[in-house]
């Protein structure tokens, strides 16, 4: 029993010692505290920012370490749940334009800030939730080129183009910081809509159409994706519209079918006319006006009308009679070429017409026809003529643009603007304005709203105060230019100088449309 007793005791002073040996005496040990960093995020718990804004980010920082031996990283995923990263600063403070494509509803980025001890190797991160929002509403739609044969797409917004907006914004390079490629050609017009629900830009180019969402300016298809039924050989010429129709000229064919209720282009018009560049199409939706489309075929040499563009309405094309003792004769005009085509608000349909022999042009003037029903519409006729021999700087003019509230035509030069005033029988012709030296003229259009005429007045927003009362002209120098002239004095077609707007930085522009 003894000897038991002795073999515990002995057994016990053993573990007491083994506990003993894994305890240190720190009592005479130098110890050193390791400083670090601690990122305070009050009131910082997430982040959003309109996509091309920038994102600023300026984070407290609670150490007593100098910031000489601190390094810093931004870093963001590529796409919302990507883990695939690229930095974007390196500075304590992060202040960054964000091109991201703006969130899915409930998707973001994630946004990672790494301060470095560089004496320590440690990092400190902290990370938060990104929401990239849509800022590129209402404005101006600008199509430029650097190189001639691609295309990109920049944006403008001001208050003399956007609605309830004090600012102005311009973003540059829209379309390839999303796409991260350009558009191939030259986009020559563009046009804004809604295609079975989706805001969207048609653009076309000699050999192609395209269509981009303006939700995130992405592409969203080409060619025999627009349209039910292909085609081997794209030749775009035309973009228009009218109550209830979008419509496409392209192969020498007129296509108009009603986006808002179709994702794509349906079959052209099977007609044996050739349909040229410039056509009048009516957008008008009131009384007296019958007929929507009138154009001059170059080939048989006289104008052409159809009375509707609805599959429920007469869509044949009829030769418009000919007459004799009139101002001219529509059926027998010989040798022109089309300039410009236009519908006033009264319904009349205007076009410009270039002489092939002579080189002569003149502005032609015919009624919108009258609905006459229960018997047949009476078609367009004769109204006026006027002669542009004798109007200074016609023969070099490149860019002809018709106000539709009123008898005023402006055509310009490679550097000057001139008006044409033709509300009595003889026109008159005043220069208007003239480019900054160095500059060239590229666009020239009257600004409307993208879906001018078509707001209910007493049911929809009031347009603009600048609706139809500015000229959108661009210009290339150094750079490209997009420039706002206030128009005054009605029916006179004056610019207000001292309220000119200039945007600058942009690419030799091709094209300028609107988009809400």
């Amino acid at each position: 029993m003894k000897k038991i007793k002795n073999i515990y005791i002995l057994g016990l002073v053993i573990i007491i010692g083994l506990f003993s040996s894994c305890f240190k005496d720190t009592t005479i040990m130098d110890l050193m505290e390791i400083e670090g960093v601690v990122i305070d995020t009050t009131g910082m718990t997430d982040f959003s920012v309109y996509q091309f804004e920038h994102l600023i980010v300026e984070p407290n920082l609670n150490t007593s370490l100098t910031e000489e031996n601190l390094s810093f990283e931004w870093r963001i995923n590529l796409e919302p749940g990507d883990t695939i990263y690229e930095t974007i600063g390196t500075e304590r403070n992060l202040n960054f334009e964000v091109d991201f494509k703006p969130n899915v509803s409930g998707k973001k980025h994630q946004l990672l800030y790494t301060v470095t001890d560089e004496n320590t190797g440690l990092d400190y991160i902290m990370a938060w939730p990104l929401t990239v929002k849509n800022n590129i509403g209402e404005g101006l739609v600008i199509a430029e080129t650097s190189d001639g044969i691609t295309t990109d797409i920049s944006h403008i917004m001001s208050p003399q183009v956007t609605a309830d907006y004090s600012q102005v914004s311009v973003k540059h390079h829209v379309y390839s910081s999303i796409n991260g490629n350009r558009i191939p050609g030259l986009i020559k017009q563009m046009r804004f809509g809604n295609i079975y629900g989706v805001d969207a830009l048609i653009g076309i180019t000699d050999n192609s159409v395209v269509r981009i969402n303006t939700l995130d300016y992405t592409f969203a298809g080409e060619n025999d994706d627009l349209f039910f039924t292909s085609t081997q050989n794209y030749q775009p010429q035309a973009l228009g519209v009218s109550v209830q129709a979008d419509i496409y000229i392209g192969n020498g064919k007129l296509t108009s079918t009603y986006m808002g209720a179709s994702k794509k282009f349906g079959l052209p018009f099977d007609a044996d006319y050739s349909v040229p560049d410039h056509v009048a199409i009516n957008p008008f939706n009131y009384y007296p006006l019958p007929v929507r489309v009138s154009f001059y075929d170059e080939e048989i040499e006289k104008f052409i009308y159809i009375p509707s563009l609805s599959s429920w309405g007469d869509r044949n094309f009829y030769e418009t009679p000919g007459v004799t003792g009139g101002v001219f004769n529509p059926s027998n005009l010989e040798n022109k070429i089309n300039l410009v085509s236009g519908v006033s608000t009264e319904g009349d349909f205007r076009h410009l017409l270039k002489d092939t022999f002579t080189g002569e042009i003149g502005l032609y003037v015919l009624t919108g026809g009258v609905d006459n029903y229960p018997e047949a519409l009476i078609p367009p006729a004769p109204k006026a003529f006027y002669d542009m021999s004798n109007a200074p700087g016609i023969n070099e003019a490149t860019e002809f643009v018709f106000m539709d509230n009123q008898k005023v035509l402006y055509y310009a030069t490679s550097t000057k603007i001139y008006a044409m005033l033709y509300s009595s029988d003889s026109p008159v012709f005043e220069e208007r304005y003239t480019v900054p030296a160095g500059e060239e003229i590229t666009t020239l259009q009257v600004y409307t709203q993208a879906d001018y005429p078509f707001r209910a007045e007493g049911g929809d927003s009031p347009y603009l105060e600048t609706n139809n009362k500015q000229l959108i002209l661009s210009t290339y120098g150094s750079e490209g230019k997009v420039y706002l002239l206030p128009l005054v004095n009605t029916g006179v077609g004056n610019i207000d100088d001292s309220n000119i707007k200039v945007f600058t930085g942009f690419d030799r522009i091709t094209a300028i449309t609107t988009q809400l």
